[in-house]
């Protein structure tokens, strides 16, 4: 099972949001947070909903040689 920290950065049906909280027991549910232009908007998921961003888990070469 994957797990998630609070203010882990995780996509939720394809968008970004922020981890701002999670439920104390088993099943955790996540509380996500993201900034649109009418104001916050904020979701409850399982861990299960959520997926972390590729490019900070994938090890690659970006430093200049």
């Amino acid at each position: 099972m994957t797990t998630f920290t609070i203010g882990e950065e995780v996509l939720h049906e394809g968008l970004r949001y922020v981890i701002t909280l999670r439920q104390a027991k088993e099943p955790y549910r996540y509380r996500l947070v993201r900034t649109t232009s009418e104001g916050p908007e904020v979701h409850w998921a399982k861990s299960g909903e959520l997926d972390k961003i590729d490019r900070y888990t994938r090890p690659r070469a970006d430093t200049p040689s």
